[in-house]
Formats: C-alpha cells, structure tokens, sequence
C-alpha cells in the first residue's frame, strides 16, 4: 500500500510539473524569432526615383505587408535555394522580345543566422521573375 501511495504521489507530481512547463514552452515558442527576416526592394531606376519594399519574414512565413503575393512561395523559393539569391529556382518564363525598363533588386537581412546581402540589375521585370522566381513580386 506505501509502494503505491508513493508512486501515485510521484506520478501526481510528474503530471503537475509537465502541465505547468507546458504553457511556459507554448508561449516560448509562439515568440521565438523567425529563421529569416529579409527587406527586399525592386526599382526600375530609369523609370522612375519610387522604390518598392516589404519585409518578408521565412520559418513562420510572413510578408510584411498586406500586398505581399505570395510570401508561402517566396519562403519556399528562398528554402530550396538555402537563403541563397543566386540560387534560387526561377520561373519558366519566355522572356523573348520583353521590352522595358532595368529592373533593381535588393535583398539585406539574415536567413539562419547567415547575414544576407543581395544587389541585382535585371534587363527588364520578365528577367527578373525569370530569376526570382517568387521572391521579388509585390
């Protein structure tokens, strides 16, 4: 009868103990900081002196504004690409006599604790979701 008093005891405290860290965990980890935070820009300089920015946040996935597209697709493009701007999966485009103006895109922030900078010209919009991909539309 001791033997089960102090087991049922013991498994009382375990139950406690597990139920009192649990919404201390949920809460640490409904903070925690996202595996990447990026400011991005896109510009056509010869068009205009208006620069377009957001910040899109990966690992929860997030844009920073409410006209981002698709941040779930931007996110997934940076993951296959490792946060890696020059190896990102592009997009099958045909870009064959697109005119228009020069297209800028930066990217600064970090991806898993790897600082990111990125700075590129394109020929036009259609080059640039040819490379992009996702990341850059908004």
């Amino acid at each position: 009868m001791r033997v089960l008093r102090v087991v049922s005891t013991f498994a009382v405290a375990v139950l406690l103990a597990a139920m009192a860290a649990s919404p201390a965990a949920a809460s640490a980890s409904a903070f925690a900081e996202p595996g990447a935070v990026l400011n991005l820009s896109w510009s056509a300089p010869a068009a205009s002196n208006q620069v377009f920015t957001t910040t899109l946040t990966c690992h929860p996935t997030g844009g920073g504004e409410e006209w981002y597209m698709d941040a779930e697709a931007a996110c997934g493009d940076l993951t296959t690409a490792g946060g890696n701007f020059e190896s990102l999966p592009g997009r099958l485009l045909n870009c064959e006599g697109v005119q228009g103006w020069a297209i800028r895109t930066t990217a600064s922030g970090h991806w898993f604790g790897q600082a990111v900078s990125y700075d590129e010209s394109h020929a036009n919009w259609c080059e640039a979701r040819k490379k992009l991909g996702w990341v850059f539309i908004f």
